[in-house]
């Protein structure tokens, strides 16, 4: 079963997303870099392509992959992160 964060994770834009819907941010907590390659729906990949690099924003991720450090985000979350407790947009 893939790895899924149980709740949001604070998360900062180090590469916007590029053509091919690929994006690296890091995990604030930890400084763990992780790539974001696939997106619950259209909506949270339109808003998180938009966002600028430095951009903070709290989202909740499984793992994409088993060999690699490729990740999807199942919700985004808005809001200040410690007012995060709704997600903006989930996976149906």
């Amino acid at each position: 079963m893939p790895a899924q964060s149980s709740r949001p994770e604070l998360v900062s834009v180090r590469i916007p997303m590029n053509d091919h819907g690929s994006m690296v941010v890091e995990v604030t907590e930890r400084n763990e870099t992780r790539h974001l390659v696939d997106y619950a729906s259209d909506e949270i990949r339109e808003t998180l392509a938009r966002l600028p690099a430095d951009t903070r924003v709290p989202v909740e991720m499984s793992r994409a992959g088993t060999r690699s450090n490729v990740w999807k985000v199942v919700a985004l979350y808005g809001g200040r992160p410690a007012e995060a407790t709704a997600p903006v947009s989930t996976a149906n």
